[in-house]
């Protein structure tokens, strides 16, 4: 294999690293739109849950408080139909305050798969520079090589003799008396035929 059948396929091998390395950035790019998309609709969801602002620790305890007491003291009707309505509002309280929390862990998960993207979109276009950069390097190469044989071709041409091209003919001066020996010749031929005639 010669170093010019070498260089393209290198140059090949390269092109084609470099085209998956391209295409894992499009599907990077894709999910880090996605993930983008997500923060921002949970972050809406979000805003809208923080009217829940006490701590699902607190409500829980207040909600087993009520159920201790509804369960161990007696009440009137009225006063358990009561405690059992609190407890029921304190239900619904810890379960927004839950989807808050919930919604909040998420975001946090989105927002560390975002940097991760981010930090993966940043080596794969470091890997396309530096592919750039070979391929660069394999091209000057490449040139190199077929600029100097183009050049070899060249001399080689420059130096042989053209064997298309007609010989131009060199007249020597013996050449130049027979050829002025043939003209006076048919001259006086011609100079013979005319008297003839007359």
């Amino acid at each position: 294999m010669t170093r010019l059948d070498e260089l393209k396929k290198l140059i090949d091998e390269e092109k084609a690293k470099r085209m998956g390395v391209i295409r894992e950035v499009k599907s990077a790019r894709n999910r880090l739109s996605y993930k983008m998309a997500d923060k921002t609709a949970i972050s809406q969801l979000s805003q809208i849950s923080k009217s829940s602002t006490k701590s699902i620790g607190f409500l829980r305890r207040k909600k087993e408080q009520l159920e201790f007491r509804i369960a161990t003291e007696a009440f009137t009707i009225q006063a358990e139909k009561e405690l059992i309505q609190k407890k029921n509002e304190i239900e619904k309280e810890l379960e927004e305050a839950v989807k808050s929390f919930r919604l909040r862990k998420k975001l946090e998960f989105i927002d560390g798969d975002i940097v991760g993207l981010n930090k993966q979109l940043d080596e794969l276009e470091a890997k396309i520079k530096e592919s750039d950069k070979k391929l660069d390097d394999l091209y000057s190469e490449l040139r190199a090589i077929t600029g100097a044989a183009q050049r070899r071709q060249q001399q080689r041409t420059e130096r042989k003799p053209q064997r298309d091209q007609p010989k131009q003919q060199e007249v020597s001066m013996a050449d130049i008396a027979i050829i002025k020996e043939k003209k006076s010749a048919k001259q006086e031929k011609e100079e013979v035929d005319d008297s003839v005639l007359n």
